[in-house]
C-alpha cells in the first residue's frame, strides 16, 4: 500500500494528523532541532515506524511541522482581531491594542509561539518551499493588521503595514535577545511611535 493510500483512509488520516500535531508542538516548544522520528512518535504515542511511513523524509515531516504551527499561530491572533470592538483608538490605545494582539506573551505558551514565529521565518528562507509558506503566513498577518486598524478608525496601505510590521519585528527580536525585557512592551512603546505616521486617523 502506497503512502497516499494509506494517509487516506480514516485510520490513516487520523494518525498522520496526529504525527503532524506532535511534530508542530515540538517545532513550537523546541524548535526545529526538537523535530525527530523518535520524539514525533513518542508524542503522538504512535509507532516509530509509522512516522517513516507516513511521510518520504524528515524534511517533510518537518514542512508540515512549520504548516502546522504557522497555523495554530494565525487561528490565535485571529481570535484576538474578533475580539476587538470598532471605535477610535488613540495611539498609545491602539498600540497597546497591537501589542496585546499580535505580541500576547503572557503565558510560557504563547512566549513559545511568538519565538517560534520568528525561528521560522529566520530558518525557512534557506529553503524556497518553507519560505514560500512563511510568506503566507506574512502575508496573513498584514491582513490581519489592517482589520485591526480599521476597526480602530485608522486607514493605511500595504506599503505601511509592512513598514508597521518591520518596526514590530525589530522590537521584539531586540526584546527577546535582552533577557528580562517585556516583548509586548517594547512592540507597544516602538509602535506609538510611529503609529500616527503609518495608519493615520480617519477624518
Amino acid at each position: 500500500m502506497s503512502k497516499v493510500t494509506a494517509a487516506t483512509t480514516p485510520k490513516g488520516e487520523r494518525r498522520r494528523a496526529a504525527l503532524v500535531a506532535a511534530a508542530g508542538e515540538l517545532l513550537v516548544e523546541g524548535g526545529f532541532e526538537s523535530v525527530r522520528h523518535r520524539a514525533v512518535a513518542h508524542r503522538a504515542h504512535i509507532p516509530l515506524a509509522a512516522t517513516t511511513y507516513y511521510f518520504e523524509s524528515l524534511g517533510d515531516l518537518l514542512s508540515n511541522a512549520v504548516a502546522y504551527a504557522g497555523d495554530h499561530d494565525i487561528a490565535a491572533v485571529r481570535a484576538r482581531v474578533d475580539g476587538v470592538s470598532r471605535r477610535r483608538r488613540g495611539d498609545a490605545a491602539l498600540a497597546r491594542l497591537i501589542a496585546t494582539v499580535f505580541f500576547a506573551c503572557e503565558s510560557e505558551a504563547e512566549r513559545s509561539a511568538l519565538v517560534s514565529r520568528y525561528e521560522r521565518l529566520v530558518v525557512c528562507t534557506r529553503d524556497p518551499h518553507l519560505a514560500q509558506m512563511q510568506a503566507q503566513v506574512r502575508g496573513t498577518l498584514a491582513e490581519l493588521h489592517v482589520e485591526v486598524l480599521d476597526r480602530s478608525g485608522r486607514r493605511t496601505d500595504r506599503a505601511r503595514i509592512e513598514r508597521l510590521m518591520a518596526i514590530e519585528d525589530g522590537a521584539a527580536l531586540a526584546a527577546f535577545t535582552d533577557h528580562g525585557t517585556d516583548v509586548a512592551r517594547a512592540v507597544r512603546d516602538a509602535v506609538a511611535a510611529v503609529i500616527d505616521d503609518l495608519a493615520a486617523p480617519l477624518p
